[in-house]
């Protein structure tokens, strides 16, 4: 689906809007990408579930980025971050600086395990310079775009990572701030599992006072984002309101790093509760689920 000509304007103002808290806008174009591919402090990660999928081809210049090295899991709990050392080591062996800009690649439908190595970059300090691909390699390849096979060598680095944890919360946070007038809690999961219809969990329904925007609901058929005044519209539908706080979960952390992005493209203050409903479900009765009211016939 071809952007509007009002879509291209939005990203070249993102630009210019995150200016003094960004390096580059949350999203970039295709044709932004080519235009920047020459640029020595570029990164392009190709992030994948397997090598396989990065060696059948990638943006030229691309590293592969295991999903599993910033999304780790453990007995206890599901897609957490990494420690400290072993992201540092990573981002070093990519040769990652604090001047680098990186761009986040991706194929197919893989915008939520995407956009949560954005949160990743971002909890280590790197986000205000990381943006995602809008449609991704699928969106580069579309266009006849020079496709590479080739494994580039990267040259180490040595970082000092400084943490930004206020990306991400955890229960307490949330339960101490339902009430707060200047927060959102946003469910980014299906509707099903918002209603209390999605089955296999202990209490179904959702965070008390949470609202809904399902995470496949703000990306169209080809993967790249919906036009600006839809997300808006979408957020302001939800309650979300200037100079509020976006706050996003889903099952596990990672659907809601869809809303995240959404959230910080559009100018809020934006976190994700890291435990999600996987965390929120097990605990007692004071971190109440609710299910919206039957409709009356």
């Amino acid at each position: 689906m071809k952007k509007s000509p009002f879509f291209i304007l939005f990203l070249a103002v993102c630009t210019s809007v995150f200016a003094q808290e960004r390096k580059n806008p949350v999203y970039v174009s295709t044709q932004w990408l080519s235009e920047n591919l020459s640029n020595p402090n570029l990164i392009v990660v190709h992030v994948a579930f397997n090598r396989r999928e990065y060696l059948t081809g990638h943006v030229p210049g691309a590293r592969f980025l295991w999903y599993n090295w910033l999304a780790v899991s453990n007995p206890d709990a599901s897609t957490e971050m990494p420690p400290v050392e072993q992201a540092d080591t990573l981002f070093e062996s990519l040769g990652i600086t604090q001047n680098s800009t990186i761009v986040l690649s991706f194929v197919g439908a893989n915008v939520s395990p995407t956009t949560r190595m954005l949160l990743a970059l971002s909890y280590f300090g790197l986000g205000n310079q990381t943006s995602v691909l809008d449609g991704g390699f699928d969106a580069w390849k579309s266009e006849k775009r020079t496709v590479s096979t080739e494994t580039p060598v990267a040259k180490k680095t040595s970082l000092a990572l400084k943490l930004m944890p206020s990306v991400i919360t955890d229960a307490d946070w949330v339960k101490s701030n339902l009430n707060n007038s200047t927060v959102c809690v946003i469910d980014a999961r299906g509707t099903n599992f918002y209603d209390g219809n999605g089955g296999g969990i202990v209490r179904q329904g959702h965070i008390k006072g949470a609202k809904s925007i399902p995470f496949t609901t703000v990306i169209d058929s080809t993967n790249r984002l919906k036009d600006f005044a839809t997300l808006q519209k979408m957020f302001e539908d939800a309650g979300v309101e200037k100079g509020m706080k976006v706050v996003s979960y889903c099952h596990v952390g990672q659907q809601a790093t869809v809303i995240y992005s959404v959230a910080k493209l559009l100018g809020f203050d934006a976190a994700v509760y890291d435990g999600s409903f996987e965390d929120w479900n097990v605990r007692g009765e004071d971190y109440q689920v609710e299910k919206p009211e039957p409709e009356k016939k």
